[in-house]
């Protein structure tokens, strides 16, 4: 698929538009109840990124790592394991040389749960590539990421694929053309992800084996304005994801002429969600939040907690008790563990 520059400069954009909002540091508001575990979600503070660890009774903040100024860490996923702890794979562009500018041209590091030993893991190649939305496999043994890649730079094209990497062996494999979120069932046996028509941009939700077989479109281009952040509940049975708006109806020369409004992570949304076997997807809340990005709680409270630029919220699984229990601004990500 060949992209136009929009495309990239529509996920750069956003990165900056964020980054450059001064925010009120954030404040308990009140938990809805007790718990030992904690979360992790980058904050952002009067322009600072910090990845912070967060005690979810007390609301205690904790910093893992704070971005330097001039980089930029697009997004995380964390795998936690009971015997050795936990491991982020991060999405982060480094500071440039000084006098230059960060475009967000994100590389992959893994780095410990605690902050510490940081690594490369995979690198551009060449100018304008970039990796982003990296999640861990159920396993921990294999990462999925998407991955932009310069056709022609002089005519602004792009190519955006989702890709496995496999850790032990290193080994990388296509698992799906103009693809971004990807995201592993729990019981590691199936894949969801985000397609990206060409021309139109149109957002479809796709569930396919964890390998990219037999993928299948969950819920259609033409049904919301942007579809993204999907996640699997607990059971593997249904996919929550985040949505805007349902789009207008478009005319026939609309749909030929590729025009389109604007589909970005930064639209004013809300969440829902779609059995796995399909069907129409339930809407489960009216907060027009911007910038969703959720996780269910596994240890034992039946809790779906998401992150916004508002704040920290969490829910019953069915959209009910809506809560925010943090204030601030948090971007696209959040992680919890024991």
């Amino acid at each position: 698929m060949k992209y136009a520059l929009a495309l990239v400069l529509l996920f750069l954009l956003t990165s900056c538009d964020v980054s450059a909002t001064a925010v009120t540091p954030a404040t308990l508001i009140s938990p809805t109840s007790p718990a030992t575990h904690h979360f992790y979600a980058i904050e952002l503070d009067e322009g600072q990124q910090t990845l912070i660890e967060i005690e979810r009774e007390s609301g205690a903040k904790q910093p893992i790592f704070q971005i330097p100024v001039s980089g930029w860490l697009a997004s995380f996923d964390l795998f936690f394991a009971e015997a050795n702890g936990g491991q982020f794979v991060l999405a982060y562009a480094p500071p440039p040389p000084a006098g230059e500018i960060n475009f967000g041209f994100t590389s992959l590091y893994l780095m410990n749960q605690d902050g510490s030993s940081m690594d490369l893991l995979l690198a551009s190649t060449e100018d304008q590539e970039f990796f982003f939305n990296p999640t861990w496999s159920a396993d921990g043994q294999s990462i999925y990421f998407s991955h932009v890649l310069p056709l022609d730079k002089e005519a602004y094209t792009f190519s955006t694929t989702l890709e496995r990497l496999h850790l032990p062996t290193g080994q990388i494999d296509l698992i799906a053309e103009e693809s971004i979120w990807p995201q592993i069932s729990p019981d590691g046996t199936m894949l969801a992800y985000v397609h990206i028509e060409s021309g139109t941009l149109a957002n479809a939700l796709i569930l396919a084996e964890s390998d990219g077989a037999n993928a299948r479109e969950l819920v259609d281009g033409d049904l919301f304005t942007a579809v993204d952040a999907p996640v699997f509940s607990p059971d593997s049975q249904m996919i929550y994801f985040s949505a805007a708006e349902p789009a207008v109806a478009r005319l026939w020369w609309e749909k030929v002429f590729g025009v389109q409004v604007a589909a970005a992570h930064n639209l004013p949304s809300d969440w829902y969600r779609v059995s796995v076997t399909g069907g129409t997807p339930e809407r489960l809340t009216e907060i027009d939040g911007v910038g969703l990005y959720g996780r269910f709680v596994l240890s034992g409270l039946p809790l779906f907690a998401f992150a916004s630029q508002e704040g920290l919220y969490e829910m019953t699984g069915d959209g009910t008790n809506v809560t925010k229990w943090l204030e601030g601004t948090f971007t696209d990500s959040l992680a919890w563990a024991p």
